[in-house]
């Protein structure tokens, strides 16, 4: 799944994602779990401590980026890559960079189109890659079926990828940018932030939606945070369906949720878009002043949202760095230099409050993140 700020392009890529991966809950389904405390390390005034000290590291803007290393040499040119594109805003924004980054390295670029609604298209989209000569097939969301990596890998190019859960980064998929240990992090981070702010008595209602497998790093990330530092905080996961996504009824499920659990005095989220309208429905069920709005991921209406105090905390998320990752990953491999694939799952973050959240609009951190790859690239 692409962290996206085009909120019905984005149910559509997430559920093709659902089909092709033919992984993950029924979406049909729907209901809710409970997950409280029980520490298994530290617990009490000691979890605090823990949390708190843990949530410094990430208050201010990140200043690094997460990729190490020099590459051996110029990467070779007239490599090829095309990208599997959809007309999903955040999607355009990975094309557009992409193309960018070839231009400089004197690759070649295309775009082949599908339709997310469609998995048909998908398939489509991938042999007429194949026909265009491709190097590397570049791919944000969607997980690949067997049949469709070895396709790729008989046609002797190499899958690179974004944002996609399940998938094991293996020949021929060379990287998964922005992996599910990158949800896992936000996850993590969120909690301590939880913990830290509701000196470890906090009780929080989360948003989940389990048809989308890559969001389950946040709510593992998250949980296990709260087990292991804060004996007294309680956690509810709040399922929800498609139909109810789609429909727009996020907002009145989550209060229904928070009025069943009256002590809860957190709601959070595990994708900026899915808090759309969630301001507006806790002030008509009067729990403005009660509860508070976090979540991982923020859009511009989060990040708006912070500014005016109506909402308390999000983790910042930037999808185009995903392609420096990418692009970084292709110009190894072109070079039979090693990939951290580690490395090169997580991307930078950072907890964005009103005291720290400054007059952006959107969060792209570090600021000069392009020219640090490029000095890695040796790329002027």
């Amino acid at each position: 799944m692409t962290h996206t700020r085009g909120f019905p392009a984005l149910i559509a890529t997430l559920v093709l994602a659902l089909a092709v991966a033919a992984c993950g809950s029924d979406s049909s389904s729907s209901g809710s779990s409970n997950a409280s405390g029980g520490s298994t390390s530290s617990g009490g005034g000691a979890g605090v401590t823990k949390a708190t000290d843990q949530l410094k590291q990430f208050q201010a803007a990140p200043t690094e980026i997460t990729i190490k290393g020099a590459l051996k040499g110029a990467p070779p040119a007239g490599k090829s890559i095309v990208m599997l594109g959809t007309n999903d805003p955040n999607n355009q924004k990975l094309q557009k960079s992409l193309k960018n980054l070839a231009a400089m390295a004197k690759w070649n670029y295309d775009v082949v189109s599908y339709d997310p609604a469609n998995p048909a298209t998908f398939n489509a989209a991938i042999d007429t890659a194949i026909t265009k000569k491709a190097n590397y097939i570049a791919e944000a969301g969607i997980p690949p079926t067997p049949a469709m990596i070895k396709k790729v890998q008989d046609a002797g190019a190499n899958w690179v990828l974004t944002s996609v859960h399940p998938v094991e980064v293996k020949d021929p998929i060379i990287v998964n940018a922005n992996a599910y240990a990158n949800d896992e992090l936000m996850g993590k981070v969120l909690a301590d932030f939880f913990i830290t702010d509701s000196k470890g008595k906090g009780n929080v209602v989360i948003e989940h939606v389990p048809a989308y497998p890559i969001l389950k790093g946040f709510i593992d990330g998250f949980q296990a945070e709260v087990k292991a530092f804060c004996p007294d905080c309680k956690v509810k996961i709040q399922e929800i369906t498609i139909p109810d996504l789609t429909a727009g009824k996020v907002p009145s499920v989550m209060v229904s949720a928070l009025r069943s659990n009256p002590d809860a005095d957190y709601v959070a989220f595990d994708v900026g878009p899915f808090a759309a309208g969630i301001d507006a429905a806790l002030a008509s069920a009067g729990l403005s002043n009660k509860v508070k709005v976090i979540g991982q991921a923020a859009d511009e209406a989060g990040i708006a949202a912070l500014k005016t105090g109506k909402q308390t905390a999000w983790t910042g998320f930037d999808p185009v760095y995903s392609t420096y990752v990418m692009m970084d990953a292709m110009f190894r491999d072109s070079l039979g230099m090693p990939i951290d694939a580690e490395a090169s799952g997580l991307q930078t973050t950072q907890i964005l409050t009103k005291d720290n959240v400054g007059d952006i609009s959107t969060w792209s951190e570090p600021k000069d993140a392009l020219a640090q790859f490029k000095k890695l690239w040796g790329l002027s």
